[in-house]
C-alpha cells in the first residue's frame, strides 16, 4: 500500500477503522485548518486545538529499539478492556523510504491494535528532524476533535537533542521510553526530553543494567525539581506490573 498521501488524508487508513467523525470532518479542512496554516506563530493555532479537542493525547518518543511500539500496544489491549465503546487512534511515525512513504514497520508489529476500535496511521516522516511529520499536526487537528478517548502519538526513534513535544505543544501528557543500555551516566545529561517528560519509562527492566539505569535516571530526573514519574517495564511481558502502572497514571489524568 502506498502512503505517499498519508499526510494529505487521515481518513485514508485501513477501511475498518476508519473513523467516521474525522473523514467527515476532513472534507472541511480548506476552512477549518486556515487558522493552522495562515497563522505566522504556531503557539496560538496548538492552544486553540488543545482548548477545543475531546481526545486525551499522549506523545510517546525515544531512541530507536527501546521498545515504544510493543509498549503502546500494550497499553492499547488495557484502554480497549477498561472501556468496551472506547475508541483509540495511534499517529504512528516511521522513517520514509528514499522516495516512498512510511516504512510500516510499527503496523506488523502491533497485534492488540488490530481492533475495529482502534484507527491506527503510519506517518512518513519525509526527512523532517525531531520524530514527527511535516503533516502531524493537520491530523490530529482532525483526529483530536473526533470521538476518540485518547491519541497516542509515537515518534520515530530520536536522538539526545529531539523535542518532537514542546511544553506548551500539541500533547497533553509526554511518555519518553528509553534502554537501560544508554552508555555513560554523562550522556543522560544530554538527552534533553529528560528535561521535558512527564513520564520516563526504562523499559526492557528484565536487562542486568536495568537497576544501575534505574538510580542513574532517577538521579537525572531529581535536578529537574519536577513531578516526573520513572517507571520500569518489561513491554514484551504479558500484564507486566510496570504497564499496568503506567497505564494507570496515564488513564487517571484522562
Amino acid at each position: 500500500m502506498s502512503e505517499s498521501n498519508t499526510e494529505d488524508r487521515v481518513g485514508k487508513g485501513r477501511g475498518r477503522n476508519r473513523p467516521t467523525s474525522a473523514y467527515a470532518i476532513g472534507k472541511k479542512r480548506s476552512t477549518s485548518n486556515k487558522k493552522v496554516r495562515n497563522s505566522k506563530s504556531a503557539g496560538p493555532a496548538r492552544t486553540e486545538i488543545r482548548d477545543s479537542r475531546r481526545a486525551r493525547v499522549i506523545g510517546f518518543t525515544g531512541p530507536g529499539g527501546a521498545g515504544k511500539t510493543t509498549l503502546i500496544d500494550e497499553l492499547v489491549l488495557r484502554f480497549l478492556n477498561q472501556n468496551p465503546k472506547g475508541r483509540t487512534a495511534i499517529l504512528s511515525h516511521d522513517p520514509s523510504v528514499i522516495g516512498e512513504g512510511a516504512l510500516l514497520g510499527d503496523r506488523a508489529t502491533m497485534i492488540n491494535s488490530q481492533n475495529d476500535r482502534v484507527f491506527m496511521r503510519s506517518m512518513a516522516t519525509r526527512g523532517q528532524g525531531g520524530g514527527l511529520s511535516p503533516a502531524t499536526h493537520d491530523c490530529l487537528t482532525l483526529l483530536a476533535r473526533s470521538e476518540f478517548d485518547y491519541v497516542i502519538i509515537e515518534t520515530v526513534g530520536t536522538g539526545q537533542e529531539a523535542m518532537p513535544f514542546q511544553k506548551n505543544g500539541i500533547v497533553n501528557q509526554t511518555v519518553l521510553v528509553m534502554n537501560p543500555d544508554y552508555g555513560s551516566r554523562l550522556q543522560l545529561q544530554k538527552i534533553v526530553m529528560l528535561d521535558l517528560a512527564d513520564i520516563v519509562v526504562v523499559n526492557k527492566s528484565d536487562l542486568p543494567l536495568a537497576r544501575t539505569a534505574h538510580t542513574e535516571i532517577e538521579q537525572r530526573l531529581e535536578q529537574n525539581r519536577r513531578n516526573q514519574q520513572l517507571i520500569d517495564t518489561v513491554a514484551k511481558r504479558h500484564r507486566d506490573p510496570g504497564v499496568d502502572e503506567l497505564f494507570e497514571l496515564i488513564s487517571d489524568h484522562g
